[in-house]
């Protein structure tokens, strides 16, 4: 691992002064992502500025609303575990409980999750694995080996939070020195490369993630494609948020993570408002789902499987919708 000094600042505006001043410096919240990164020399940074004692940014508020207000350093078991998260956001509880295994919730945070570094099989690999292969569009190298371009990478946004806060109508609460929100949604970009993957200025800080209160009668399911039952990566990641008016569907929106550098939301679920979600319905869904997401050989999984699994996820959520109705 490369030699680097760590800094534990007490505040926002003395983290942001430390990552603005320190030559090669990133900021570490659990670090459950970026020091197998450091291992692999991905990254090498002369400085972390560590963000463990920053005042306020761990804990879980719902206002009188229903407003979630999460601090970015919260670990993602207390998200999972939280009563608020599991009435107000089902789907956000779902995705923080299924991140990678005990060891890793406990210590990874909701804000580190959000800021996953996209990831791909021909990245996430030791130095002399890569350079064996003459390194890639991400790392080093100037061509990208999924696709066969110089034009784009499409490592995977590998987030399991990430769709599910998307479908929530998640925002974020940045400092840059100015304080702001923006839609989570407008955080990723069409490319996987780290400089060009998030739309925030390297030294901004995420200091919480923002769930608005949702419509009456709100249900909301993940669910998670992985070839083991704990420790990996989404291989699909589907998110469906709903709202219901008896058995009648008032509101519908679905989402799909680990497939492409920006999560992909699904178009033409508006089709299923007015329903009940009927079988027809659903596999009507599952189908337009199908035909809209192509993985990319980014990472573990033939990409026809995986494209095939989208179609049996959304099918799933769906039917989860229908039957349980997790009701806030």
């Amino acid at each position: 691992m490369p030699e680097f000094e760590v800094h534990k600042p007490q505040s926002v505006a003395e983290a942001l002064s430390l990552r603005s001043s320190l030559p090669d410096a990133m900021y570490i919240a659990g670090g459950t992502d970026l020091l197998p990164n450091l291992k692999h020399h991905l990254h090498a940074p002369k400085h972390l500025v560590s963000l463990a004692a920053v005042q306020g940014f761990v804990g879980i508020e719902r206002s009188d609303d229903g407003t979630l207000r999460i601090g970015a350093g919260t670990p993602l078991q207390m998200v999972a575990d939280s009563t608020a998260v599991r009435l107000a956001a089902p789907a956000l509880a779902m995705a923080a409980g299924l991140v990678a295994g005990p060891q890793h919730r406990n210590m990874g945070t909701l804000g580190g999750n959000v800021m996953l570094d996209t990831r791909c099989l021909f990245y996430n690999q030791t130095h002399h694995w890569r350079s064996a292969l003459g390194f890639c569009l991400k790392k080093e190298g100037t061509w990208c080996h999924v696709v066969g371009s110089k034009a784009t990478c499409v490592a995977a946004q590998s987030s399991d939070t990430v769709p599910a806060l998307v479908v929530l109508g998640a925002r974020l609460a940045v400092d840059d020195g100015a304080q702001r929100e923006i839609p989570l949604e407008d955080l990723y970009a069409q490319d996987g490369r780290f400089e060009e993957a998030h739309s925030l200025p390297a030294h901004a800080l995420i200091t919480a993630i923002i769930v608005p209160p949702q419509p009456p009668g709100h249900r909301s399911v993940y669910r998670k494609v992985r070839t083991r039952e704990a420790v990996d990566f989404p291989q699909v990641g589907v998110a469906i948020a709903a709202a219901f008016d008896g058995p009648l569907v008032t509101a519908l929106s679905a989402c799909v993570g680990a497939v492409l550098p920006k999560p992909r939301v699904l178009k033409g679920f508006e089709s299923g408002l007015g329903t009940a979600l009927d079988d027809a319905t659903i596999e009507a869904l599952a189908e337009a789902a199908f035909k809209q997401v192509r993985p990319q050989r980014n990472i573990h999984g033939d990409p026809a499987w995986r494209r095939h699994m989208v179609r049996v996820e959304v099918r799933r959520a769906l039917q989860e919708l229908r039957s349980t109705g997790r009701a806030s």
